[in-house]
């Protein structure tokens, strides 16, 4: 009997921890050395009245992106773009496609430039912490001047004739500190890709945090309190516009993998957000959890007395 609830117990957990709410979030930074006054010239970037003493950034709810470069790959052992591909920003990865390249589209009518995503920051940063900043000059801690975050991930997916779903893959989010001119000096959160929902050109990716550096990430929990993301159950939800959701013949490029096998590939700039999303557990389920031990009890004690 005891074992039979610690494993209906079990079981309502992981069904529970699907509910989530959007969240409110800070940074909290090692040292102060980040936080400091900019100008250039006679036109000041960030203003000494925004310096404070503290390392802890203002509150925002949102982690903001543009014209990040996404690569898709999709597998043409088939002849068809459709089952499954990949995203990816990681420069091995892409490397072994040959890519930089550039060559005649799938249509034959147009020429493809495939290009680094890393080689340019900026088409990898998350390069907003909405709605704090931008403007640079707010309680931002230094952020996109003395620092910034990048984005390190591969996703893996399913494409149909409705569109992409992404079934699951890995993510890095990287500290980058400008000050010292070495880009991704260390990760500060990773995870795992959940699912996907893909409404029109509207794509959502849900993704888990699985580690986070300690103290670094705060989000809001459901009582206001904020919580280090480190030790706290957190979803995060990107959501993006893919349009079209199925690749067309003149956007791909086909190239040959380290194995010799086709690939048509098509690159992509987008822009979106990525929220945090607490797991905590629903009230239904938890109804239903009481009632399912409710009548396992009952159960036992019938069980004794006959």
């Amino acid at each position: 009997m005891k074992n039979l609830i610690k494993k209906a117990l079990v079981t309502a957990g992981l069904v529970a921890a699907t509910a989530a709410s959007a969240s409110n979030m800070y940074i909290q930074l090692p040292t102060n050395s980040y936080d400091v006054a900019v100008s250039v010239g006679s036109v000041v970037i960030r203003d000494a009245s925004n310096v404070d003493a503290n390392t802890k950034t203002g509150i925002f709810n949102e982690f903001g992106f543009s014209q990040i470069l996404a690569t898709s790959v999709y597998g043409l052992a088939d002849g068809s773009v459709y089952g499954s591909f990949y995203d990816t920003n990681v420069p091995t990865e892409l490397a072994s496609l040959g890519i930089p390249t550039m060559g005649p589209s799938m249509a034959g009518g147009n020429s493809v430039s495939l290009s680094l995503p890393l080689a340019n920051g900026s088409q990898s940063d998350l390069d907003a912490l909405s709605p704090l900043t931008p403007p640079i000059n707010s309680d931002s801690e230094g952020y996109l001047l003395t620092w910034s975050l990048q984005i390190l991930y591969h996703f893996d997916g399913n494409l149909t004739a409705t569109g992409p779903n992404y079934t699951g893959g890995w993510f890095e989010v990287w500290f980058d500190d400008l000050s010292n001119g070495v880009g991704g000096d260390r990760v500060v959160i990773s995870g795992v890709l959940d699912h996907s929902v893909l409404e029109a050109a509207d794509l959502t990716l849900f993704l888990n945090i699985t580690w986070a550096e300690a103290g670094f990430l705060w989000v809001e929990d459901e009582n206001g309190d904020f919580v280090d993301a480190s030790t706290q159950a957190t979803t995060l939800r990107l959501d993006t516009n893919v349009d079209p959701a199925i690749p067309t013949a003149n956007q791909l490029l086909v190239v040959m993998d380290s194995l010799g096998l086709p690939q048509a590939v098509r690159q992509t700039r987008l822009d979106g957000s990525i929220t945090p999303e607490l797991r905590v557990p629903e009230p239904s389920s938890i109804a239903l959890l009481g009632l399912g031990l409710f009548g396992l009890a009952g159960s036992a004690r019938r069980r004794n007395k006959a």
